[in-house]
């Protein structure tokens, strides 16, 4: 068997790649190489470790409609051969908590509606129509989705598929609040808590990508039993029994382009004295890089396109601050707690909130996430949690250049400032929480960047804004033939929105559009006789 030869190529292993592989393995019986820069196949999916014992996802916290029947919940089974078991969350699954209030997000539709109406009677009609626009938009991004995998001659169809609604992809979240009259500021409020799992506050965000976000969580939260790790344990077994491969520890260098079309990476083993440059071939390459890595850095420096200069141009995400703790003894034991999540806000305004996000480093919190992994998983004996907060990039540039874990003592000070900061603002809302801190360790952007090669450490590809759904560079397709692109860059935000843009990639490469219909078919198929 040829080592340097495969049917396809995959860059990066994020989920959005490793489920594009494992279909592509199934569906195809393709032979797919995985190509993987970190230590450990998974991306944001796979997990570490402290002091033995300690144990933390690094990027999946929750992820929504995994309930029995729903198009995520198959490919979820198919894609992982059903090795992945999928615990609910408690209900309720995400809590807001305000200055003044409260709001505790159950499970459906019904309920979500039902609580709101009961907060916020004098609402009634508004949030009725909310919940209707909030359909009619994730329809939107359905269509918008099967619209940008479609070949470039079938443009004619996709401008029809993208008609309906269009007026709603157009409007940023706040511009949604204000034109439909919602008028208390503390729902205005509650119906975007959830932002930060997009990254963007209401004035910047579409309402497309919000209406998405609340979908996907309105069945309630999952989390895989054993942690995110069991994500790319059960996926990479399944990519070889095809005759495929996952090599961690490849950083691929280029992408190898003969007569207009993609045949092939230069890759270079990492953590390795061998200098080597290796080069491997395959009738087509997938990047679940990002956009901006793809265009940016692994094209060929001779090839232009004005896709990279529009991409050059266009905003980052958002960075972030994770404070990961080890608890002394179960938080249950202390607080009314069983595995939720908490949405932390100092006041009503997010726009204010996130404008502000930088005085993280004066010592002062907007707002942050509270998650405890560790009860999610309910089979740990060592308990966790973790603190998550928005920060910019630019504050730690200074240091990037420092190798990590040997950064100076100022750069160490700033990290236990935040720490300090972090720990207090949540010890005003759980009494008690800093004397039951064992250990503790901060990620900053400058950590994102040097473990995701993630341009200024962002953690959410290409913001969210109503002009990304214009652009003609977001989608699988790519300018060249035979390389396309996979995860969130491709589809939409999150580990679900990564996920299905590998279903929609390898369709595309196996034949739209009865390749799209075959893989859901086969996903129900073994889905439903899974959980029979």
């Amino acid at each position: 068997m040829d080592e340097k030869q495969y049917d396809v190529i995959v860059i990066g292993s994020g989920i959005g790649g490793l489920a594009c592989a494992s279909i592509l393995a199934q569906t195809g019986k393709k032979r797919v190489l995985i190509l993987e820069r970190h230590s450990k196949a998974g991306g944001f999916t796979h997990v570490f470790k402290r002091e033995t014992k300690y144990e933390w996802d690094v990027g999946l916290h929750y992820v929504g409609e995994m309930q029995k029947g729903s198009p995520i919940r198959a490919v979820s089974d198919f894609i992982t051969a059903g090795k992945v078991i999928w615990n609910p969350l408690p209900d309720p699954y995400d809590i807001f908590v305000y200055p003044d209030f409260k709001f505790k997000a159950r499970r459906g539709a019904v309920n979500l509606k039902k609580d709101l109406i009961a907060q916020f009677p004098q609402e009634k009609q508004t949030i009725e129509k909310y919940f209707q626009d909030l359909k009619a938009a994730n329809n939107w991004l359905s269509r918008y989705m099967m619209a940008r995998s479609l070949p470039g001659w079938m443009h004619f169809i996709s401008a029809l598929l993208l008609l309906k609604g269009a007026t709603l992809a157009r409007l940023t979240t706040a511009e949604y609040l204000r034109q439909h009259n919602i008028q208390d500021p503390r729902l205005q409020a509650v119906l975007v808590s959830q932002w930060g799992n997009y990254g963007l506050p209401p004035c910047l965000s579409s309402f497309i990508i919000h209406a998405v976000i609340v979908n996907h969580y309105m069945h309630g939260g999952y989390y895989p039993s054993g942690g995110a790790k069991t994500i790319s344990d059960s996926i990479v077994p399944v990519i070889e029994q095809a005759g495929g491969r996952v090599l961690p520890n490849h950083q691929v260098t280029e992408i190898l382009i003969e007569h207009g079309q993609a045949v092939g990476v230069r890759a270079v083993k990492r953590k390795s004295e061998d200098s080597t440059v290796h080069e491997f071939h395959a009738h087509q390459v997938v990047s679940d890089a990002g956009a901006r890595l793809t265009y940016g850095k692994l094209l060929p420096d001779w090839y232009h396109h004005s896709y990279i200069e529009q991409l050059k141009q266009y905003p980052t995400s958002a960075g972030h601050v994770n404070l990961y703790i080890g608890f002394k003894m179960d938080p249950r034991q202390i607080w009314p707690i069983q595995g939720e999540n908490y949405w932390l806000f100092s006041g009503y305004d997010h726009d204010e909130m996130y404008r502000q996000r930088n005085e993280l480093l004066s010592g002062t919190v907007q707002m942050a996430y509270l998650s405890f992994p560790s009860l999610k998983k309910s089979e740990s004996p060592w308990h966790t949690a973790e603190i998550i907060s928005f920060v910019d990039y630019k504050p730690f540039e200074k240091w990037a250049d420092q190798p990590i874990k040997k950064r100076d003592k100022e750069y160490l000070q700033l990290k236990e400032k935040i720490s300090q900061a972090l720990l207090d603002f949540v010890e005003a809302r759980f009494h008690g929480f800093k004397e039951q801190v064992a250990y503790y360790e901060l990620s900053t952007p400058l950590t994102t960047e040097y473990y995701t090669d993630n341009p200024q450490g962002n953690i959410y590809g290409i913001p969210a804004t109503p002009d990304r759904y214009k652009q003609k560079w977001i989608g699988l397709r790519t300018p060249l033939k035979n390389l396309y692109l996979t995860g969130s860059d491709a589809a939409s935000h999150g580990v679900a929105g990564a996920m299905m843009a590998g279903v929609f990639t390898a369709a595309a490469i196996l034949g739209l559009p009865g390749s799209l219909f075959r893989i859901f078919r086969n996903a129900y198929k073994f889905s439903n006789n899974l959980l029979q």
